[in-house]
């Protein structure tokens, strides 16, 4: 959603989802609190239909809702049907194989929030939120406490079996249930999460996620992890992985909560920054709570290279369908240069600079420029690996798998491209063929993030 600089935002999001076996019906309404001279919607709904009230013109051009001259006060209705995404980019439904249980998921990140809602626009649309989900007769309501981006938004529906503990609770599917394995989680995320509210001097339970802190496991997650407040997506990849980066990931989205949620990013090229906080701290608290036992794990994370970049074409930390990526967000990189601060300062000091950013922009949208400036230091960015360019990308092979690098969903592309990469033969032969798919315009910019990555990584080129 887009408005000019200086106009106020839409005052109520209220987001309707009834979900059918193969197809959702979807209405999301919004109520603004000030004029506006223009507002853009990209909903990307079969049967669309759009009602407005206070609204001077309305009209649909190429897919986007085109709203002028709104009205304090006005409101307006975008509705539609909605299939469901393979992966929890939008809403996702699937049915388990071990005992037939029907779960839905959704997520608003990477594109997936204009799939069940009607905008994305990027995290500085920042919303007071009221979702309601209508599944087999059950109807459930979530009211989101403050305002938040419609990327951040995420939600599940389904028999899940709650695992809880004081102040927080693990949904896992049936076939999965309470094992050993969920519970070792569940204790790691207290232990974080106990971690988390002394550094930021918050007495227990008032993390900004509310009374609760709620993780849902999912099978077949394209990431380990995904932040949203009051409902954080993790993979069932976890339960098998090495206590440490277990502990990291939990870490990185439980400070998430604070530093990307309460206080989000103003813009896509701000994200860089936002997750290099939260890895610095994912990284802090592994190793209080695991110490010796952590440092294997937390010296090759931190050894990871520079973040790559092709020479040519955008940055690819500003687009809205890559920003959010490891590999693209370079968080390794961007904690380094925190890390040097926290030294620069003594811990003390920028524990304190961060709790009051935290205080005095809780609610509100923070460039990169915002943050450095509440840590008192010029800006910093982190080096950038420069990829060789080729003289006749024509001439060099196509990728090995083109077929899977063209998958519609961003982090499943990247995750393939990388895939590719190591199954291929090593040697100078992969290096050429890996950059002549970078290199093709028809390329997708995940699939170029993910190959690029690889290559600073591995140092190849």
């Amino acid at each position: 959603m887009s408005s000019p600089p200086g106009e106020a935002a839409a005052d109520l999001r209220e987001v309707h989802l009834r979900l059918g076996p193969e197809r959702a019906r979807t209405r999301t309404s919004l109520t603004l609190s000030g004029p506006r001279r223009a507002l853009d919607l990209t909903p990307t709904f079969d049967a669309l239909e759009v009602t407005v009230d206070g609204v001077g013109d309305c009209h649909v051009e190429a897919g986007v809702v085109r709203l002028r001259d709104l009205r304090a006060g006005a409101r307006v209705t975008v509705s539609g049907d909605v299939e469901y995404r393979p992966t929890p980019h939008g809403l996702h439904a699937w049915t388990d194989a071990a005992d037939g249980s029907r779960y839905v998921v959704a997520s608003g990140a990477l594109g997936g929030a204009r799939h069940f809602m009607a905008c994305d626009d990027g995290p500085a649309d920042r919303m007071v939120t009221r979702i309601v989900v209508e599944s087999g007769g059950l109807t459930r309501s979530w009211d989101q406490e403050g305002t938040v981006a419609s990327h951040q938004l995420g939600l599940a529906a389904g028999p899940w079996v709650m695992t809880t503990a004081p102040g927080t609770e693990l949904l896992a599917r049936r076939a999965l249930g309470q094992d050993a394995s969920v519970r070792s989680l569940l204790a790691d995320t207290e232990h974080v999460l106990a971690w988390l509210l002394d550094w930021f001097d918050v007495a227990a339970p008032n993390g900004p996620w509310g009374s609760t802190y709620t993780q849902v496991l999912l099978p077949r997650a394209p990431w380990l992890a995904m932040e949203h407040p009051g409902c954080v997506l993790l993979s069932e990849r976890l339960l098998g992985a090495p206590r440490a980066r277990r502990v990291a990931v939990l870490a990185h989205e439980a400070a998430h909560q604070w530093v990307g949620n309460l206080v989000s990013p103003r813009s896509w090229s701000d994200v860089g920054l936002f997750e290099g906080l939260a890895e610095l701290l994912g990284q802090l608290a592994c190793e209080a709570i695991m110490g010796r036992e952590a440092t294997g794990y937390l010296n090759r994370r931190r050894s990871a290279g520079a973040l790559a970049l092709p020479p040519t074409g955008p940055d690819l930390r500003t687009l809205p369908e890559t920003a959010g990526l490891a590999e693209v967000a370079g968080p390794v990189q961007h904690a380094e240069l925190l890390r040097i601060v926290s030294e620069t300062l003594g811990t003390p000091t920028f524990r304190d600079r961060i709790a009051e950013l935290v205080r005095r922009r809780a609610g509100t949208a923070c460039s990169t420029l915002e943050v450095w400036s509440d840590l008192g230091m010029a800006p910093r960015t982190p080096r950038t690996v420069r990829l060789p360019m080729l003289s006749n990308a024509a001439s060099h092979p196509k990728w090995p798998g083109d077929d899977v690098l063209t998958q519609s969903d961003p982090a499943m592309a990247a995750a393939a491209a990388r895939h590719a990469f190591r199954a291929c033969s090593s040697g100078g032969r992969r290096v050429c063929a890996a950059l002549a798919v970078m290199m093709e315009p028809s390329t997708p910019a995940a699939v170029t993030a993910g190959l690029a990555a690889e290559l600073g990584r591995r140092r190849s080129h």
